[in-house]
């Protein structure tokens, strides 16, 4: 594809917007996204812009049991360079796979990163989208959005053997515990606490991963340059100009999770990565004092993690990725705190593992992988 100095899509559905392979034609009737193995959800941030398609010039275009569908816009061409915008283009999970299908609709550039983060090959790993912990106790409250949750599993345990391994429980942390694995639907029914359960999740080494893409700028409805217009013009074959990207914003976002998410991991004996594309690492590199990452492991705690993903740049069509490397740097924190004002970056209570657990019981297994 030819790069474009005005902003215009670049993958809509996982396709060039002009690509009319089979493939590429079926995603966009269908409305799925390839990355997660059906219906795109924008991201799971783009639910404003949802197009209803029963009057709209769209119609036609998409399948008729669709009501409306949700501009699946990728990727954008912003002055010379490609910038993924929807998270799904990176790491999928958490749209709707059959979970008891082990590696559903895993792509060849997620099983390369996840390995680069550091997960174990050949285990059976449990992934969990969208988990929500929040933690309060008399001192202080913490609200946290985690975008994955991977960690090994219980396999036919007993609901009384996984929280054994957990420590010494307390009545209230029992009920909590039963509570959470309901809404999840690991318990239905009357409990036993001896009988098996098919699946559990074991968080001795839980790997949290976040992913980041750019963010786009202010746009002129009545130009035509919002999203929902863009990605209609986009469909219709007509030309079209999108959104610009807006990195700054996306930058500061990041950098007020990036200790606390990763301060969090370490205390739980795990690891967070933030699964970013390299252009967003080359921005970082040029507007901060951070540098350019190297590629390598560290070792060591108290430290941030990044797996950089990239366009293939051998590929015409420029629609695959591959990963660039792992880049890690000491945080310059002290995970535990250490009296100066940096500290502010830091959680201000480290829960205990017993609130992870109740967080990911919380909610349904979103995919099965053996990387």
């Amino acid at each position: 594809m030819t790069l474009k100095l005005v902003p215009s899509i670049y993958e809509v559905y996982g396709f060039g917007p002009n690509d009319n392979t089979a493939e590429a034609q079926q995603a966009r009737f269908t409305a799925t996204c390839p990355f997660i193995g059906g219906r795109c959800d924008g991201g799971g941030n783009r639910h404003q812009t949802k197009i209803k398609l029963g009057t709209s010039p769209l119609r036609d275009n998409f399948e008729p049991s669709l009501d409306s569908v949700v501009p699946g816009i990728c990727s954008i061409q912003h002055g010379g360079t490609i910038w993924v915008v929807c998270p799904r283009r990176l790491l999928g999970f958490g749209g709707s796979p059959d979970s008891a299908q082990v590696n559903y609709a895993l792509q060849e550039h997620e099983k390369e990163a996840l390995l680069a983060s550091g997960l174990p090959a050949g285990i059976e790993l449990g992934v969990w989208a969208e988990v929500y912990l929040n933690y309060g106790d008399d001192e202080t409250t913490i609200n946290y959005h985690f975008d994955f949750v991977i960690s090994e599993l219980h396999r036919n345990a007993s609901f009384h053997e996984m929280i054994g391994s957990y420590g010494a429980i307390e009545d209230a942390e029992h009920i909590d515990l039963v509570a959470a694995a309901r809404k999840g639907q690991y318990i239905q029914g009357r409990l036993d606490q001896n009988a098996p359960i098919s699946v559990l999740p074991n968080l001795q080494h839980p790997y949290i991963i976040e992913v980041m893409t750019a963010s786009t700028s202010g746009s002129d409805t009545s130009a035509g340059t919002d999203i929902a217009s863009s990605f209609s013009d986009a469909i219709l074959g007509r030309s079209h100009s999108c959104p610009g990207i807006n990195k700054r914003q996306v930058w500061g976002r990041m950098a007020t999770q990036l200790f606390a998410k990763s301060a969090l991991a370490d205390a739980w004996g795990g690891k967070t990565v933030w699964v970013v594309q390299d252009e967003l690492l080359k921005n970082i590199a040029l507007t901060t004092k951070l540098g350019m990452m190297t590629d390598g492991n560290i070792g060591g705690v108290d430290k941030i993690s990044f797996v950089g993903l990239s366009y293939r740049k051998e590929d015409e069509d420029g629609c695959s990725m591959q990963v660039v490397g792992l880049h890690e740097k000491r945080s310059g924190l002290d995970f535990a705190g250490s009296g100066k004002c940096v500290d502010i970056l830091l959680p201000k209570v480290y829960p205990c593992k017993k609130e992870l657990l109740k967080s990911v019981l919380r909610r349904k297994l979103s995919a099965l992988i053996v990387l």
